[in-house]
């Protein structure tokens, strides 16, 4: 049985590089019951259960950056809160992050109308372009100038007493999104697959990272710059060592035209995937597309995505294919999990 983290600073143990958990997701349950089987099964493998420590709170990173048709789905979404609540986090201790609060508000994450701080379903959402939510501290740093179309403020701060000197500086910067940093037991990143003209593939290391700070869209216009930011900030210790696992659902991914949702290159299967090696997620992904584009005519996606081996040397994950383990969830394991989580749920709602 799982030993229970202490109600201490102590960080949630990875599970295995290289290894992928694969769920089909049931249609009657939805995700819920994929979910539960799969963070089962990694507590199971690293023995300790997901449980609230000293900070009592944990984070989601979603992605709506393709556009409502490729946004992290509700359902998942939905199921991820459902079992992190089955592992005594409260809903007001659940933080939902992303960069936009206008694709949050498109996405269904975030109420229309509302402010920067959000609620979805009681749960808060911080969107990282109101700027509340980064530290003046906490960056990574590159000489590439900002993009204007993302960071459009800036543009405006020249010419009314600023420093230029002091400006390129902070142009530099792109800051990290805080409270993952601070003030989480730690956080799953539920991200989305699709290709993308600078990284090859967009989807769990660029989740976690380019659509997780500030100036962003700078790094996309090369795409040395962009692997080497992707897997430079995904090693930076205190962001890295809260990310625990990452989800991508197989419901709905693209695999050319993006990165924005076009759903004539989109593909379905009732597939979820689960890891603690965001590298082998993203191979997957990347074999997955070239699949589809060699069998619909398209070019396949080459050369190899750089952030790959980028990252892998930076011991952040394994990205060749035989390296690469799936190991898939009997449809058996699905019942018996949504079972044990019902009941979970049904037992905290009567105390």
């Amino acid at each position: 049985m799982p030993l229970l983290l202490e109600a201490q600073d102590e960080l949630a143990p990875r599970g295995p590089l290289g290894l992928v958990w694969e769920a089909p997701i049931n249609e009657e349950a939805m995700y819920h019951s994929a979910v539960a089987a799969l963070v089962e099964t990694y507590e199971a493998a690293v023995g300790v259960e997901l449980t609230a420590g000293e900070r009592g709170r944990v984070g989601i990173k979603v992605n709506t950056r393709s556009g409502r048709g490729l946004s992290t789905p509700l359902q998942l979404l939905r199921a991820v809160i459902d079992v992190l609540e089955a592992r005594g986090f409260g809903r007001e201790s659940i933080i939902i992050v992303d960069y936009s609060a206008h694709q949050l508000r498109q996405a269904g994450i975030m109420p229309l109308l509302s402010s920067d701080l959000g609620d979805f379903e009681g749960c808060q959402v911080y969107a990282l372009d109101s700027e509340q939510y980064y530290d003046v501290d906490w960056f990574y740093d590159s000489p590439l100038p900002p993009s204007m179309s993302q960071e459009p403020q800036l543009l405006g701060d020249f010419g009314r007493g600023t420093n230029p000197l002091e400006e390129q500086v902070k142009d530099r910067k792109s800051f990290l999104a805080a409270p993952l940093l601070f003030d989480v037991d730690f956080w799953v990143n539920l991200a989305v697959g699709v290709d993308d003209q600078a990284l090859g593939v967009d989807g769990a290391l660029a989740n976690a990272t380019l659509w997780n700070v500030s100036n962003s869209q700078r790094f996309l216009g090369n795409e040395a710059t962009a692997s080497a930011a992707v897997a430079e900030i995904a090693a930076i210790p205190e962001l890295s060592e809260r990310m625990v696992l990452h989800f991508v659902s197989l419901d709905r991914y693209q695999y050319i035209g993006g990165p924005r949702f076009k759903s004539r290159y989109s593909r379905s299967e009732p597939l979820l995937w689960m890891s603690s090696d965001p590298v082998a997620i993203d191979r997957l992904l990347y074999d997955r597309m070239n699949e589809h584009r060699l069998l619909n005519g398209f070019p396949e996606i080459t050369p190899l995505p750089r952030q790959f081996p980028f990252a892998a040397s930076l011991g952040l994950g394994l990205y060749q294919r035989s390296e690469i383990q799936v190991q898939r969830l009997a449809k058996i394991d699905l019942v018996e999990s949504d079972e044990l989580l019902l009941n979970s749920i049904e037992t905290e709602s009567a105390d």
